[in-house]
């Protein structure tokens, strides 16, 4: 059969075959409202929860330490953020790849309205309702000053950002303040948990257990066969999962902060909290901060760990800010405890040969540092120990040279 006739064929059998009717978008929705825009209809669901609602076994406040904010990462920021005033924002989404061809066909947002925190998700019942659901999205974003996120700098933002240029609108969300939370989760409870994931910080941390939850890496094609057969009731457990998503980050921004505020105040009984605490003030060269936290773990209680961490960080920051009296007396706790291998020996050497003068004991040092090598042989690469052999080596000969030219003077 030549081409000709294959199209002829076809056209024939597409006009004698019936058509399904086209599905009506502007049907009642199972839940919410269609809500019109100057961009048209969007399918809107608000969802309201009154100030001391109880979320696992954590309760929704409004009020929120502001000392909190400079250990999520916003302290540089020319703005200040408010989170009572800002936006929680998170997508469900077509597909995890980003760029032009992913679509968030779930925008959620929560922000405090009065006494109660409000939660609307707009849902595109078809690809062609995205500008009416971003502009209904902006005109709630308008009323707030600040994003709250999760994983939302690496995806939800950029992905926003991509659908209101692709649509010719102005980005709302530009100059806004915004805390990702999943980075400071990170850094706060990094010796609390392994996994950092939401649903399982909502869980340990606020008491969140989610039931019947649908498993995330199904939405997209949920949400594939909803624009397949149009049944409605195959997002509401995707709503579901959104809305909880929303509540559980604003809640578990405002659990944390309570922590770090209760911790600053040394009013907590969490080490790892303290430790982790000093680090990011260490990491940020406040150096007092980082001491007056680290003075708050309870040594003869704490892990070991904890312990170890805590003295290294001593150690560094009295060498430092030049507190010499204070790093002598931590390297040598370090060396009577002995698990912190060459390290010490090396630094009270060098500041015995360097400031103190007294090269016998720098020598003594060094020369116990070799032997400990010896023993930490097969635990270290090759090229480590070489490196810190040459480098011992290179120490034993010139003290050696010194206190001979010092004994021949």
């Amino acid at each position: 059969m030549d081409l000709e006739k294959r199209l002829y064929e076809a056209l024939k059998l597409h006009k004698t075959t019936p058509q399904p009717p086209r599905p009506d978008l502007y049907k009642k929705p199972p839940v919410g409202i269609i809500r019109e825009t100057d961009l048209g209809p969007v399918w809107m669901v608000e969802t309201v929860y009154d100030e001391g609602y109880l979320h696992g076994r954590t309760e929704l406040s409004r009020s929120i330490p502001e000392t909190a904010f400079d250990f999520f990462g916003i302290g540089n920021s020319q703005d200040p953020f408010n989170l009572a005033g800002g936006a929680v924002i998170d997508t469900e989404t077509t597909g995890l790849a980003g760029g032009t061809g992913t679509y968030p066909f779930i925008i959620g947002i929560g922000f405090w309205r009065k006494n109660k925190f409000v939660i609307r998700q707009y849902i595109l019942r078809d690809f062609s309702e995205e500008p009416a659901q971003l502009h209904a999205f902006t005109e709630d974003l308008n009323k707030t000053s600040s994003l709250l996120t999760y994983n939302g700098k690496s995806f939800d933002i950029p992905l926003l950002r991509t659908r209101y240029r692709i649509n010719r609108m102005k980005i709302p969300f530009i100059d806004y303040p915004h805390i990702d939370l999943l980075h400071p989760c990170r850094r706060i409870y990094r010796n609390h948990f392994e996994s950092f994931s939401l649903t399982y910080l909502e869980a340990v941390i606020l008491g969140f257990e989610r039931i019947d939850d649908v498993p995330s890496h199904l939405i997209p094609k949920i949400y594939f066969d909803y624009l397949q057969n149009r049944d409605d009731d195959l997002l509401i457990p995707i709503l579901y999962h959104n809305r909880d998503d929303i509540i559980s980050l604003y809640i578990l921004a405002q659990e944390t902060a309570r922590r770090i505020d209760l911790a600053l105040c040394g009013a907590s009984n969490d080490d790892n909290m303290f430790l982790s605490l000093a680090k990011i003030r260490f990491m940020s060269r406040d150096y007092d901060a980082a001491e007056k936290m680290l003075g708050f773990i309870k040594s003869d209680f704490a892990e070991k760990q904890v312990n170890d961490e805590a003295m290294m960080m001593k150690a560094i920051t009295a060498k430092r800010t030049r507190d010499w009296d204070k790093a002598q007396s931590v390297w040598r706790q370090m060396i009577d405890c002995g698990r912190f291998g060459i390290f010490p020996h090396i630094e009270l050497a060098k500041h015995l040969e360097h400031r103190v003068k007294n090269l016998d004991l720098a020598l003594e040092l060094t020369n116990s540092a070799v032997r400990l090598l010896e023993f930490e042989r097969e635990l270290i690469s090759g090229f480590e120990y070489r490196n810190s052999l040459n480098e011992l080596k290179h120490r034993q000969k010139r003290l050696l040279k010194k206190i001979n030219k010092k004994s021949a003077g």
